[in-house]
């Protein structure tokens, strides 16, 4: 039973010892959890403002092309304006011709002259509209233009888009000398190759991201970059781009929200569960050492309650005859050599604390047949108060080395059995062949059925353990003889049970 009772507070320890590795994983992965999302939302920040950074550069690019454009249309608008002033400066009767001429050369659509006296000549280069269509049309956005440089100063110049019903066109007015304002008006179609020249320019090293150019309808002029992509900054132009804008695509940014996150966390983790992995296997050791020691215990106390009960039943006989010196004499000779052999019991298992079965230490020379009747003699009147008779057959009469007090334990524990579960008549015998001690202990009991046997069959193998306290003795034995290099087996004898335990035996010298 005390087997039983150590099992089971091993068990509960060990479930104890699981709760307590369950709570201590959970405190270790808490700080591990709340530093996870921690990093997390540090490292999307920082994609967030790189994201915005590079919008913003984005942003800053559609502009400066926006005033490359910008520059190239107010640089062809007044390369225009002062070639049609030149013509209008040389007079004489073919002005008009040459007015056609330089608006023919500089692409412009319309030309509007205002001179101080407030001569008006319009010319329209095209046929598609008539001279007045284009005053009636445009004459708002004329007068618009031409009250501004009226109040900007020296030399001013004004611009602006107007959308027709089909073209968008740009309007450009500026003021010469003291009484002359000269307004030209370009098609947008005549300005796409400028732009594109232009832009494509200014852009040769933006490879990396997709612009595009819409006019103030929305209608895409110019592209540029890779078609694959999407643009998502959109930036209003200003200047004489008044009312276009430049769409962008922000430079591909690599997301380093995640791999800096598994970098960090994956190590941590890992040390997390090494450090969990190692107080388990900790715990455990401690837990298998205690339960060790448990059936250590228990194993050493089965093995003393024979020489103890038999020191009680000597010391009983010794004080019932303590006028009997022979007797007295012969009691305590048993008594001695019964002291001895807890003593030495005792010290191996000191020496050898992780087991109750040492490994053969001492090895003596001795009769193997001369060990048992000893024993069985300093037991006699033990065995004979629980009802059994003791019958030796003897085949070792040889003496040699051996281990002597596994042999001793070997024999106690297989006669205690059969005198505890079969009480009555029990055979031992010893046999000595090749190197081999063999010792065999039967009883005549009722046998065992083939569950129970099974069962013994279990205990006697390699790594079986003894359940609720049944079979202790057997996995006692099976442990001394495998220590010394046997082997136990259990068989039915018909009637009874046969178990024979083996163990090395070498020549002495």
């Amino acid at each position: 039973m005390s087997l039983e009772i150590s099992r089971r507070r091993a068990f509960s320890q060990g479930r104890l010892q699981r709760r307590t590795m369950l709570w201590f994983a959970i405190l270790l992965a808490l700080p591990l959890a709340v530093f996870g999302i921690f990093a997390f939302y540090l490292f999307n920040a920082d994609y967030a403002v790189s994201h915005t950074r590079e919008a913003a550069q984005a942003a800053q690019k559609a502009a400066e092309l926006g005033d490359v454009a910008g520059s190239a249309l107010e640089a062809k608008a007044n390369h225009a304006i002062a070639q049609i002033n030149a013509a209008l400066a040389k007079g004489g009767p073919d002005v008009m011709r040459n007015l056609r001429v330089a608006s023919f050369v500089n692409e412009v659509r319309f030309l509007l002259v205002y001179d101080g006296d407030g001569k008006v000549i319009p010319l329209a280069t095209g046929t598609l509209e008539t001279e007045n269509d284009f005053l009636r049309h445009f004459s708002g956005l004329f007068s618009t233009l031409r009250e501004q440089i009226d109040n900007a100063g020296s030399a001013p110049n004004a611009g602006g888009w107007t959308v027709g019903e089909e073209l968008v066109s740009y309007v450009r007015c500026q003021h010469i000398g003291g009484t002359r304002d000269i307004c030209v008006l370009f098609d947008e179609i005549t300005l796409d190759p400028l732009f594109e020249e232009t832009l494509d320019k200014a852009s040769a090293k933006l490879n990396d991201r997709l612009l595009i150019l819409r006019d103030p309808v929305g209608r895409a002029l110019w592209s540029h970059g890779p078609s694959n992509l999407s643009t998502s900054a959109i930036s209003d132009l200003s200047g004489s781009m008044r009312g276009w804008r430049m769409e962008t695509s922000t430079p591909a940014v690599a997301h380093h929200g995640l791999l800096p996150l598994i970098a960090i966390t994956v190590p941590l983790i890992g040390c997390w569960l090494l450090l969990i992995w190692y107080t388990y296997r900790t715990q455990q050791a401690r837990l298998l050492e205690s339960t060790f020691r448990s059936e250590m215990t228990a194993k050493l106390s089965h093995d003393l309650r024979t020489p103890i009960a038999n020191l009680r039943l000597y010391t009983d006989l010794l004080l019932r005859r303590s006028g009997d010196e022979m007797a007295v004499n012969r009691y305590g000779t048993v008594m001695r050599a019964e002291v001895e052999r807890l003593a030495l019991l005792a010290d191996n298992t000191i020496v050898y604390g992780r087991t109750a079965a040492p490994v053969p230490v001492r090895l003596e020379a001795a009769v193997p047949d001369a060990i048992v009747d000893a024993t069985i003699a300093r037991y006699e009147n033990l065995f004979a108060a629980g009802g059994s008779m003791i019958e030796v057959t003897h085949n070792a009469p040889r003496a040699g080395l051996f281990d002597r007090m596994s042999f001793e334990r070997i024999l106690i524990n297989l006669i205690d059995n059969a005198n505890k579960y079969a009480p009555g008549r029990i055979l031992v015998a010893t046999d000595e062949t090749d190197g081999k001690l063999t010792l065999s202990v039967r009883d005549f009991g009722q046998g065992l059925d083939s569950k129970l046997q099974a069962k013994l069959t279990a205990l006697v193998q390699p790594g079986g353990g003894a359940k609720d306290g049944f079979g202790l003795g057997l996995v006692v034995v099976r442990e001394l003889a495998e220590t010394n290099g046997g082997h136990v087996n259990v068989e039915n004898a018909d009637p009874g049970l046969r178990v024979t335990a083996t163990m090395k035996i070498k020549e002495s010298a």
